[in-house]
C-alpha cells in the first residue's frame, strides 16, 4: 500500500467518482494500519451512509468524534445521518453541537431549520433559514426552504409561489445531478405544489422517478407533460424506455416511433418513405465472407479488408450493433442511435444478429425500417467473430461497436465528429466519458477514465504505457477508424471478454488516441442474479485468469522493443495483484477450491517474481484465505512419501579441535 496520505488521496478520488467499492477498500486499508485515522473514519462513515449502512456510519462518525470532539464536519454529518433516518431530536442536537463550534455556517442553519420544519416548528425553522441567508445570501437551499415554510403557513402571493416553484425546480436539478434522487423528487413535488402547471418540473420529476425505478409514478408525470405539451418527443422516448422495462414491447415500439418522428426530421422522412414500400418476408442472412489473416509483427489476427471501390459516398459513421437473443434493451439502444441519425450519407447502422432464435428482424424493423441494415448469421460465430463480420460489412470512415444493452447520449456522434473529421491520420481511435448503469438503467458510477485521464480533451500522452497495463475503457464509449482495423486486424477470438483490451493495446502500439471527457455513453453492468451467476462462473473456473495471461503474452509479441519490458513487467505485476485481491474471492465464496487454485496458478504464470511470491504468501495469511491455505497444506501433506527422496547423503562432521604440535 502507498503512504497513508497517498492512500487517502486515492480513496477520496474514487469516492468523488462514485466508485464506492474501491473507495471503501482503500479506506479500510488505511484503518487497518491506523484504526483511529480521522479522515479515513470520516470518509468511510459518509460512504456507509451513501450505501444505506446507517448503523455502521453512526459507529464510524461517533468514533471520529471521540477522537476529535470539535470536528464540525463530524457533527454536521452525524446530524445529516440522524435526519435521514427521521431521528429528528438527535439530528437537532448534532446540528446545534456543530453550530456551537462554527457559528457562521449557512448550511448548518439551513439543515437545522429543515429538521425543525419536519417537526412542525415553523417559526424556529423560518428563523434558521433567515440566519442562513444573512450569512450566505445566495444559499439556494435556504431560500427555497424559507419559501416552502412560508407557503405552508399560507404567507405567499401567487407571484411569490411561481418564484419559489422555479427555485425548487432548480434545486431539484442540482440534487439530481449529485445523484441525490430522493431529495430531487421532493424538490420537484414542492415545485408542482407551488405551481400546478409547471411543465418543466413534471418532466424533471418523471426523469428522477424513472431513475429511481418508480415506473408507474414516472408514467403519471410524463402523461401530465404530454397533456401540457403533446409534441414533446423526448417524453415518448422516456415512455418507450418504461414500457421496455415493463416488457410491453408493442407499447414501447409505438412510443419510440412517435418520439423519433418528433425529434428527428431525418428519421421521420425515411420512416414514412419506407412505409409504402413492400417488405421482404425472408430474414436477411449474413453473406459468406472470406476468413483471412493479417500478421502484426509476430502474431496473426483476423483481417479486415479495405472497403471496395464504389461511386456511392462513404458515410462518416458505421454503427455496428451486435445482438444475440436478448430483447430487453435493443429498442433503447437503437433509439439512442436513430435519434442522432442525420441521413445515410452521414451514418449507416448495422445490426448483427448472431443466430438468435427467434430472429430479431421484426423487432429491429419496428423502429429501424428504411434505415437500419439487419444481418443474421446462419450460426453463432462468437462475439469476436460477430464484431469482425460487422466491421467487414461496414463502409464508414469511423466504426462504433455498440453492444445491444448499451446506449449513447445526445451529442455522442456530433461531438466526436467535430473533433475527428479534421484530426491527424495518427489518431486511430477515440473515446468519450461514460457512466456505468445497472440493468434497470440506474446510475452506478462514472467510468474509471477520469481517474486515469482527467478532464482535458485531446490526444492522450503515453497512452500505451497505461492501456498496456489495464483497461478502463468500455466499448460503448470507443470509436475506431476503419483504416486502423484494415492495418492491424480485428478482434482476437482467443481472448473472450478481454479481446477489447488486447485490441486497444494493439491500436496504442501504432496509433494515437483522442479523448473527449464529456459523458456521452452508458455502459450497462448487469447486476441481476443471472448475470452474477454467469460472471461468477467465468471467474470461478479460472478462465478469466487464463484470458488475462494470454492477453499479456499476445501483446508482448508486438509491443515496441524499447517499451516492451517496462509495459509487460508493469502489466504482470498489476494483474497479479488484481487476481489476488479481486478474483480469487469468487471461487472461495462458493467453496470451489479447484477454481481458486487455478486462479493462483495463472497468477503465478503471469508474475512469478520474488516480489509476487512474497505478496502471495502475505495474502495467504488473511482470514478470507484460510480455506485456500488449508487446501494447499492438505495437498502438500498428501504428496506420497515415496516421491520424496530419503537417500540424500548427509556428511556429518565432528567439531574440529585444535591439536598442539
Amino acid at each position: 500500500m502507498a503512504t497513508i496520505t497517498e492512500s487517502l488521496q486515492i480513496a477520496s478520488k474514487h469516492h468523488r467518482a462514485n466508485d464506492l467499492t474501491k473507495a471503501e477498500q482503500v479506506y479500510r486499508q488505511i484503518l487497518e494500519k491506523q484504526p483511529n485515522h480521522p479522515e479515513a473514519l470520516y470518509g468511510l462513515g459518509i460512504l456507509s451512509q451513501q450505501v444505506g449502512k446507517f448503523q455502521n456510519a453512526e459507529q464510524l462518525l461517533n468514533a471520529l468524534l471521540q477522537i476529535q470532539p470539535n470536528s464540525v464536519k463530524g457533527w454536521f454529518s452525524l446530524g445529516n445521518l440522524h435526519q435521514a433516518q427521521s431521528q429528528l431530536p438527535a439530528a437537532v442536537e448534532a446540528y446545534q453541537q456543530a453550530i456551537a463550534l462554527q457559528t457562521d455556517s449557512a448550511p448548518l442553519y439551513n439543515n437545522l431549520g429543515y429538521t425543525l420544519q419536519l417537526q412542525g416548528k415553523w417559526e424556529e425553522a423560518v428563523a434558521c433559514y433567515q440566519k442562513a441567508l444573512e450569512l450566505q445570501p445566495n444559499c439556494t437551499e435556504a431560500e427555497a426552504n424559507l419559501g416552502n415554510a412560508l407557503h405552508a403557513q399560507g404567507k405567499l402571493s401567487c407571484q411569490q409561489q411561481a418564484q419559489y416553484a422555479a427555485l425548487n425546480n432548480q434545486l431539484g436539478r442540482s440534487r439530481q445531478q449529485a445523484k441525490d434522487l430522493k431529495n430531487a423528487v421532493a424538490c420537484y413535488r414542492t415545485a408542482i405544489a407551488l405551481q400546478p402547471d409547471f411543465l418543466d418540473a413534471y418532466y424533471n420529476l418523471g426523469v428522477a422517478l424513472q431513475e429511481q425505478g418508480d415506473l408507474e409514478e414516472a408514467l403519471v408525470s410524463y402523461q401530465k407533460v404530454l397533456e401540457l405539451n403533446p409534441d414533446n418527443g423526448e417524453i415518448y422516448l422516456k415512455l418507450g424506455k418504461i414500457y421496455q422495462d415493463q416488457k410491453k414491447l408493442s407499447e414501447a415500439i409505438s412510443a419510440y416511433q412517435q418520439g423519433l418522428k418528433l425529434i428527428n426530421p431525418h428519421y421521420l422522412k425515411a420512416f414514412v418513405a419506407d412505409a409504402g414500400t413492400e417488405k421482404a418476408e425472408e430474414v436477411p442472412i449474413t453473406p459468406e465472407l472470406p476468413q483471412e489473416e493479417v500478421i502484426v509483427r509476430n502474431y496473426k489476427f483476423p483481417k479486415i479488408p479495405a472497403v471496395a471501390a464504389s461511386e456511392k459516398k462513404r458515410p462518416f459513421w458505421s454503427v455496428v450493433i451486435p445482438a444475440y437473443k436478448r430483447t430487453d434493451y435493443l429498442l433503447e439502444c437503437l433509439a439512442s442511435v436513430l435519434a442522432q441519425w442525420t441521413g445515410e450519407e452521414e451514418m449507416e447502422i448495422l445490426v448483427m444478429d448472431n443466430a438468435s432464435t427467434p430472429p430479431l428482424f421484426d423487432l429491429v424493423n419496428a423502429i429501424g425500417r428504411g434505415i437500419v441494415s439487419y444481418y443474421r448469421n446462419s450460426q453463432n460465430i462468437g462475439l469476436a467473430g460477430n464484431h469482425n463480420t460487422g466491421i467487414i460489412l461496414s463502409r464508414g470512415q469511423w466504426i462504433h461497436i455498440l453492444h445491444d444493452d448499451d446506449y449513447v447520449l445526445p451529442g455522442f456522434y456530433s461531438q466526436l465528429k467535430e473533433s475527428l473529421e479534421n484530426c491527424s491520420d495518427s489518431v486511430g481511435a477515440a473515446f468519450t466519458g461514460f457512466d456505468n448503469i445497472n440493468e434497470k438503467g440506474v446510475f452506478l458510477s462514472k467510468g474509471d477514465i477520469f481517474y486515469w485521464y482527467g478532464e482535458n480533451r485531446g490526444i492522450i500522452q503515453n497512452w500505451l504505457l497505461q492501456i498496456g497495463v489495464t483497461n478502463p475503457l468500455r466499448p460503448s464509449a470507443i470509436v475506431i477508424r476503419r483504416q486502423t482495423y484494415e492495418k492491424i486486424g480485428g478482434y482476437c477470438s482467443e481472448l473472450s471478454d478481454l479481446n477489447g483490451w488486447e485490441l486497444c493495446k494493439r491500436i496504442a502500439t501504432f496509433y494515437d488516441c483522442w479523448y473527449e471527457p464529456k459523458i456521452l455513453a452508458c455502459y450497462r453492468l448487469d447486476t441481476s442474479l443471472y448475470a452474477q451467476k454467469m460472471s461468477n462462473e467465468l471467474f470461478a473456473t479460472g478462465n478469466h485468469a487464463v484470458f488475462l495471461r494470454r492477453a499479456i503474452e499476445i501483446t508482448e509479441s508486438y509491443l515496441p522493443a524499447d517499451l516492451c519490458t517496462e509495459i509487460t513487467t508493469n502489466a504482470r505485476s498489476y494483474n497479479f495483484e488484481y487476481l489476488l485481491e479481486n478474483r480469487v474471492i469468487f471461487p472461495l465464496m462458493s467453496g470451489n477450491m479447484t477454481g481458486a487454485l487455478r486462479i493462483l496458478q495463472e497468477a503465478l504464470k503471469i508474475d512469478r517474481s520474488p516480489e509476487a511470491v512474497a505478496k502471495l504468501f502475505a495474502w495467504l495469511t488473511k482470514d478470507e484465505a484460510a480455506p485456500l491455505r488449508n487446501e494447499i497444506a492438505a495437498k502438500l501433506l498428501a504428496i506420497p512419501q515415496e516421491n520424496i527422496p530419503d537417500n540424500i547423503p548427509i556428511e556429518l562432521k565432528s567439531p574440529q579441535t585444535a591439536i598442539a604440535p
